[in-house]
């Protein structure tokens, strides 16, 4: 870069007979110049590297050597040296994610050691946690942990008393277990595979106990939870495969704007007739006398929300044609989300879905 800048330069100087041992004006200010660029492109970035080895001190109480991560636009990523799977990003400056899986043992104090010793002790007394994964972001704080087997976890967010408790037990009731069978059976249309495996995902401990579980096909995923005690669906997931990939980001885009014009166009009137005879096919769930609201922000606007005086709430996904492919009802107030079916392995590997 400095050859392109002072090559031309210099022949300024020779023209002008001043061959003197200084630099001209445009010599001065090329150099102040680049000297400015790097320094507006290093600079930043390595204040937020410090910045970041300073937040995962925080919150393992180790120090860390970080290395750049992938490179996106407006954002700096980093990651722990030797650490493929870490999420620690920054958009514009401003902390985005800190994602982290770590060793329990390997905490040196920080953040949440003593809160998981404390939650561990509490509800699974003689366990220790083995992994743990700690995030920080504008999306989430908290921790995941799960115990060595991987068939318990305990998942807590910041400035909440209660704990997420997961754990897969060695078996289901019977009732709920010929349910499970019933409910797959009429969710794929009765083509489940010949031989194929249900698996019991996991139970979510409490109010009653409510299992979940998966089906996956090359034709279509499933997941759905039952409570124990009425055998009723709780929530239902139905992902058709269509086969229909992408090739790059491009082309992403222009299938979501297309997707994202048609669900615009669709009506709440509309919407609500499908959500009823959709959740009396996929639940048994009679939805008579719910008022229906579509969701109005950007991450919720394939989303209903239904309400009625007297009853749980139920939210449902829905896709461009209306129909519906996704009902929860919050009967006991506790999600069955993304987070409460993930566990952490060992630090190098991703959090793993438990309905994988």
């Amino acid at each position: 870069m400095n050859k392109k800048v002072i090559l031309p330069i210099l022949g300024v100087t020779l023209l002008s007979g001043g061959m003197l041992g200084y630099q001209t004006l445009a010599q001065a200010d090329a150099s102040n110049n680049a000297k400015t660029h790097v320094s507006q492109a290093v600079q930043p970035e390595r204040n937020l590297m410090q910045r970041a080895q300073d937040k995962l001190k925080e919150l393992t109480g180790n120090t860390y050597t970080l290395i750049p991560g992938t490179a996106m636009k407006d954002v700096v990523s980093f990651k722990r040296e030797n650490f493929k799977y870490d999420m620690i990003s920054y958009t514009n400056g401003k902390p985005e994610t800190i994602g982290i899986n770590i060793n329990y043992e390997d905490l040196n104090g920080g953040k949440y050691q003593a809160r998981l010793e404390e939650a561990w002790k509490t509800l699974f007394p003689g366990e220790d946690p083995h992994y743990v994964n700690i995030t920080e972001s504008i999306y989430r704080v908290g921790t995941i942990s799960a115990n060595a087997k991987q068939n318990k976890q305990v998942y807590m967010e910041e400035n909440k008393q209660a704990y997420g408790v997961n754990y897969a037990p060695e078996a289901a009731p019977p009732s709920v277990e010929k349910t499970a069978a019933q409910a797959v059976s009429k969710l794929t249309h009765g083509k489940i595979k010949t031989g194929a495996k249900l698996d019991r995902v996991y139970i979510r401990e409490g109010k009653p106990d409510v299992y979940q579980y998966k089906y996956n096909s090359q034709a279509v995923q499933v997941s759905f939870a039952i409570e124990d005690q009425t055998l009723e669906l709780l929530q239902v997931d139905v992902h058709p495969m269509d086969g229909q990939g992408v090739d790059n980001y491009e082309d992403f885009q222009k299938r979501e704007q297309a997707k994202e014009a048609m669900i615009k166009k669709l009506t709440v009137d509309t919407l609500m007739k499908n959500a009823m005879s959709d959740a009396q096919t996929m639940l048994n769930l009679d939805l008579k006398g719910y008022q229906g609201a579509i969701g109005t922000n950007t991450w919720d606007a394939d989303y209903m929300n239904f309400t009625k005086e007297g009853a749980p709430s139920v939210t449902g996904r829905y896709e461009a044609d209306g129909a519906f492919t996704s009902f929860t009802v919050d009967k006991y107030d506790q999600s069955i989300d993304y987070y409460g079916m993930t566990i952490v392995g060992a630090p190098n590997e991703e959090p793993k879905l438990l309905i994988e």
